[in-house]
């Protein structure tokens, strides 16, 4: 999607505007154009939290990989590698 592009805005919920209508019913055909999007197949929205989980789940599995290698039996925990005091993962 382009940045000129205004994503379609439901405007079929009166009580609160630019949501759908709950419990994933949709709008008469031709009320509502978000609805009638969805209706021809188009991918639901999620919001913004739900791609920062994910990517913290991501990084927080890729940090537990790094401190397991480096701890690892002949890892670079070795003293004479890692030096008399280990400060590997200390930030």
């Amino acid at each position: 999607m382009n940045a000129d592009q205004a994503l379609t805005k439901h405007t079929c919920n009166s009580d609160r505007p630019g949501m759908p209508l709950p419990f994933g019913r949709k709008a008469d055909l031709g009320q509502c154009p978000r609805c009638d999007e969805l209706r021809q197949g188009a991918a639901p929205r999620s919001p913004g939290w739900v791609g920062e989980l994910g990517q913290r789940a991501r990084d927080d599995q890729q940090r537990s990989a790094e401190i397991r290698a480096h701890f690892a039996p002949d890892g670079p925990h070795d003293p004479k590698t890692c030096g008399p005091v280990c400060t590997f993962a200390d930030w």
